[in-house]
């Protein structure tokens, strides 16, 4: 009779230990998220104005505290449960970041912690003009490969004209500023901001170009159109005879 007396106590403590506590359980439920609201952040390197939200089921949540390294820096009572904060009011390092759900039934829930690294406005600076660095570079890599294919591709082809007169593209017309000649600007132009670096269809010299005015393209539409004005035959010199030329050389010095 004792071994079954003691046989039927271990079994409910057995199972009294191996269900998990209503706490516990609900553990995994709940984390937080850290979004950023204005500032700077690369993988646990932040810095700036950021917020801690609680993810889960949030209707039987009666409130919520953030912490920052085991120090309540606030508690919200209502949805969103949700707390913003500045890293710059706190030291630069490693924090951990966690929270206390608090259930309306009364159970505590502690989140996992995020970790995260408060940097300073120097680490912020130098990321951000690394960045800015590459991405220029980047632009003007691609920008001068387009360049050198295209001048591959065009090489000796001159004199090229729209298709149509006045029809330039979405783009517009711009004159020549080396031949004075009319040509629509091209997708792959360079774009410098004070104008845009293009090859120009007639001469094949890459020029620095603005789009041009409609009375500035007419002009120019204009020039093309006009012919060259022969030379007056009455200023051309005779071709000297054999003669002249002889008495010509008698005059040079010996």
């Amino acid at each position: 009779m004792w071994k079954k007396l003691f046989l039927s106590l271990f079994i409910t403590i057995y199972i009294a230990l191996a269900m998990p506590h209503p706490a516990l359980a609900q553990d995994s439920d709940y984390r937080i998220n850290l979004r950023k609201d204005f500032g700077y952040g690369m993988g646990a390197d932040i810095r700036g104005t950021f917020s801690m939200r609680l993810v889960g089921d949030e209707e039987p949540v009666d409130q919520v505290t953030f912490f920052i390294d085991n120090e309540a820096i606030g508690t919200i009572t209502e949805t969103p449960f949700r707390l913003q904060f500045h890293t710059d009011d706190y030291s630069l390092g490693v924090h951990s970041l966690t929270a206390e759900v608090t259930l309306q039934d009364g159970t505590a829930i502690q989140t996992e912690p995020i970790q995260a690294n408060f940097v300073s406005a120097e680490v912020e600076s130098k990321f951000v003009s690394i960045t800015l660095i590459g991405v220029f570079g980047a632009i003007v890599v691609s920008y001068l490969i387009v360049a050198i294919v295209q001048t591959g591709l065009l090489k000796g082809k001159k004199g090229q004209k729209p298709v149509q007169k006045g029809q330039y593209g979405l783009l517009g017309g711009t004159v020549c500023p080396k031949c004075g000649k009319p040509f629509p600007r091209h997708i792959w132009g360079m774009n410098l901001v004070v104008g845009r670096l293009d090859r120009c269809d007639h001469c094949g010299k890459w020029v620095m170009t603005t789009r041009a005015s409609p009375a500035a393209l007419r002009m120019s539409e204009d020039l093309l159109e006009e012919s060259p004005t022969p030379p007056d035959e009455a200023t051309i010199p005779p071709e000297k005879t054999l003669e002249q030329r002889l008495e010509d050389s008698r005059y040079i010095d010996q």
